[in-house]
């Protein structure tokens, strides 16, 4: 990608959609996806599916794909993946999901405990397709980006829409439960995640959650036995790594979390551009981008144990020192 990543709205990529969009001006076809374009999915720009949002990323510099697991989104002699397993683990995983295990690539850093952290060059780019939602403490995760990130760098997400996965059921996370986890040092799945992501979800059919409007009842009937098997893995677990979702997003829910996050200090990047979920399609696109400048606030080093509201009081002070 040269320059800057296309705007959400596009009127020319907009107009050719329909006949009837042909003949409206600018402005009018703005008021259109405005009103009808967005809430239906329909594109507003060129990126009409992942893999032309995934070739924004400039991979004539380093640049590190996150979690590619067995279908990888990024190619080029620049291009580094990581993940918490290494390769023959992947593929091993792989081929007991039914998958192609030739598929995997070379997993250069499989990070532990420290995740990001133990990886030690930086990169122009960073990309990350359906693995922020898994992330514990999902502030920790964003300043570990911030750290792997290059000045100007870009974090590129591919992200679920709880409204069209199997996260339906489920309300969107909160800026309180951001935090929460976040001020506890969250490494591990909490039980409720894993009592949600095993007993509360529902089909994975984006077309059909597309097709059904109607509000998923959050009061339907839950089988015991799933919850009793929820609680079995999460002991059996004994708080080493488990595939389930932590958080649950739509387009505004998340852009609202990390611009909360960015006035609170606790992490410098911004969200540069959001690309709404394509209609049939589970996922919504996101870029973050990290100032040019260091001299904006923002954490630099790990997170240490601190007391109880020492995180938010630094990010407090911090964000006042700038007003």
């Amino acid at each position: 990608m040269n320059g800057d990543p296309p705007a959400e709205f596009e009127p020319a990529a907009y107009r050719t959609l329909a006949p009837e969009l042909a003949q409206l001006d600018d402005a009018a076809l703005l008021q259109h996806y405005r009103d009808h374009g967005r809430a239906a999915g329909l594109p507003g720009n060129r990126l009409l599916h992942r893999a032309m949002f995934a070739a924004l990323v400039p991979t004539d510099a380093p640049a590190l794909e996150i979690g590619p697991f067995a279908a990888p989104l990024l190619q080029g002699a620049h291009v580094r993946y990581c993940d918490v397993l290494d390769t023959e683990q992947l593929r091993r995983r792989a081929a007991s999901l039914g998958l192609d295990p030739a598929r995997v690539p070379d997993i250069h850093y499989a990070v532990g405990t420290n995740q990001l952290d133990d990886i030690a060059q930086t990169f122009g780019a960073i990309l990350s397709s359906h693995a922020i939602e898994h992330q514990p403490d999902l502030v920790e995760h964003l300043q570990q980006v911030e750290r792997r990130l290059r000045p100007g760098g870009r974090y590129f997400l591919l992200v679920p829409d709880k409204r069209y996965c199997f996260d339906r059921r489920l309300a969107p996370s909160t800026i309180a439960e951001v935090l929460q986890a976040h001020e506890e040092g969250r490494r591990s799945h909490t039980l409720r995640s894993v009592i949600e992501h095993r007993a509360l979800t529902v089909h994975n059919d984006p077309r059909a959650h597309w097709e059904d409007a109607t509000p998923w009842d959050a009061a339907a009937a839950v089988q015991a036995q799933a919850v009793a098997g929820a609680i079995d893995e999460y002991r059996a677990a004994g708080g080493g790594y488990l595939d389930v979702h932590a958080w649950y997003f739509t387009p505004d829910s998340f852009a609202a979390i990390v611009g909360l996050l960015q006035a609170l200090a606790f992490t410098c990047l911004a969200v540069e551009r959001l690309y709404p979920t394509r209609r049939n399609t589970p996922e919504f696109w996101a870029i973050l981008r990290k100032p040019q400048s260091e001299t904006v606030d923002a954490p630099a080093a790990p997170r240490t144990a601190a007391a109880p509201g020492s995180m938010l009081s630094r990010a407090l002070r911090s964000a006042l020192r700038r007003r």
